[in-house]
């Protein structure tokens, strides 16, 4: 599996040997013949998984996924026999056969006895330890994907979230038919939106925001053109509360529940709108699942590609997204949810397409990185460039419509990588500017200039505003031009009510203790 997969997270990796020490460990103390029957009973099932594991990566070349189970558990008896037929090789089975047999001598040899010698015994205590672990593991995270490796504990969490998600699906459908609000559009000029949301996007690293490596050549030539706000911070250095509050009403001072917040994608269908949502992003996600769900078009991009992370990137969005935009509805708001500069960032691009190879430009903590450390700014670097890349192609595109056009983009996060400590990665443990300072660009046609003047200039008036993207709601509703009741015009950038707020961002306040 490790040599036919293309990328395996470190935490699969760690969950087999601790499943090796846990397995080998407890078998000392399973003396009875029960308990025998049940560990073999175990290990039987963990071949059975291996045998899935082992096909997928040689096939496919990679681990299961969410999305790579949901493709298989939404699959009928048919298409899978098609797919096995497909997919069937002789190097596929040789192998599958070879493992068996491994297997099969494996169990059939497995000798029960008492821990005498001391290694035994520390063998054993080790077992037991893992045993200790995995329970909090999964009582912890909640979930056992990564503590049960592979195919089994996807589908275990496949299978728990799958109804999770459900849930939060019928209830924002719910929601968006029984709450009562108004949202109508200001204008009936045909009018084309786009939403990109971006993942894992540290301004500092953009060109466009004065960084000196070109990461954002596209922009850069497009800047006349542009509003790029340059002082905008996500609440939050992870993905999940970040787009909660972007792109519901609920925000970080109005205690409102998300389950009880229209999602901005409700507000402009209900205003009138042709809603698409096209994603890179895995389909089992909040609250982006839920949203999505209204949507009148839904395209995840990764069943396509049966939930292998690696090898999907971006650019493989831009055909449905040509498609959406082709669509001969007058109104349309198409929402783009990219997988951007998530980790691993070298599998986020085509590995032809990198373009930093030296440290000419980079600005880490320490003026000496080490290989180890250049080499993950310049792959981070190249996944923005890629980036950039997708949006100048959905730019060139939306340019060419007719009508009303405009595109905003923005990051859920940014992302630490060398910039001010030894450390790489985002999350609400040791947060820095970096992981919440986030670019958010707006673009649009001359068209949306003349018809909706006022709010154009009141855009570029507010371009140096400090925002706080819980706001982001506000600010969707506002330069889509929807008048609604959900809409407060001191909460958003298009308004000559605007009042910046204090950003707090995990108890921090960012103007006085993170910038």
């Amino acid at each position: 599996m490790y040599a036919y997969s293309d990328f395996i997270r470190s935490s699969e990796l760690n969950s087999r040997l601790g499943w090796v020490l846990l397995i080998g460990g407890v078998a000392y103390l399973f003396r009875h013949t029960v308990l025998q029957k049940l560990l073999l009973g175990v290990l039987f099932l963990f071949v059975l998984s291996g045998s899935l594991d082992i096909l997928y990566a040689v096939t496919f070349g990679g681990v299961f996924t969410s999305a790579s189970f949901e493709a298989m558990a939404l699959t009928d008896s048919k298409e899978s026999l098609e797919f096995l037929f497909a997919y069937a090789s002789l190097e596929n089975i040789a192998l599958l056969g070879l493992y068996w047999i491994i297997a099969y001598y494996s169990l059939k040899g497995i000798l029960f006895k008492a821990p005498e010698r001391r290694r035994e015994k520390v063998f054993a205590a080790l077992g037991v330890v893992m045993i200790l672990v995995s329970i909090q593991q999964i009582h912890q995270r909640g979930r056992t994907f990564d503590v049960l490796p592979g195919f089994s504990g996807v589908a275990i969490d496949y299978s728990s979230g799958r109804e999770s998600i459900e849930v939060d699906i019928n209830a924002r459908q719910q929601l968006y038919q029984t709450k009562e609000f108004s949202a109508v559009m200001r204008s009936s000029t045909p009018q084309t939106y786009v939403v990109v949301i971006g993942e894992s996007v540290n301004r500092n690293h953009v060109q466009l925001y004065g960084y000196s490596r070109e990461t954002s050549p596209n922009l850069m030539r497009l800047k006349s053109e542009l509003i790029a706000f340059d002082d905008a911070v996500s609440p939050f250095a992870q993905t999940h509360p970040s787009l909660n509050l972007a792109l519901t009403e609920v925000d970080t001072q109005n205690n409102l529940s998300v389950q009880n917040a229209i999602s901005l994608l409700g507000g402009v269908k209900k205003a009138g709108f042709k809603t698409w949502w096209i994603s890179n992003q895995q389909p089992l996600r909040r609250p982006t699942s839920a949203i999505a769900s209204l949507a009148d078009v839904e395209h995840f991009i990764s069943h396509d590609f049966h939930g292998v992370m690696t090898h999907r990137y971006d650019g493989y969005l831009l055909p449905v997204i040509q498609k959406a935009l082709e669509d001969n509805a007058p109104h349309k708001v198409i929402f783009v949810h990219l997988m951007g500069s998530h980790l691993q960032y070298r599998n986020r691009y085509p590995a032809e397409e990198a373009f930093f190879t030296d440290q000419k430009g980079v600005q880490a903590y320490r003026p000496d990185p080490s290989q180890t450390e250049l080499e993950w700014i310049n792959t981070y670097d190249d996944s923005v460039r890629y980036t950039d890349g997708v949006l100048g192609q959905i730019l060139t595109s939306l340019r060419q419509v007719e009508g009303v056009a405009a595109l905003s983009f923005f990051a859920d996060h940014g992302e630490e990588v060398f910039d001010s400590k030894d450390f790489k990665g985002h999350g609400p443990d040791g947060a820095t500017r970096h992981t919440v300072e986030i670019p958010f660009v707006f673009w649009r046609n001359r068209a949306y200039q003349t018809e909706f003047n006022e709010t154009d200039q009141r855009l570029k008036a507010n371009q140096h505003q400090p925002v706080l993207l819980d706001d982001y709601f506000h600010f969707g509703l506002c330069f889509m031009q929807v008048e609604s009741s959900l809409l407060r015009p001191e909460r958003t950038l298009c308004s000559e009510e605007y009042q910046p707020k204090p950003r707090i961002i995990y108890g921090k306040d960012y103007d006085k203790e993170m910038r």
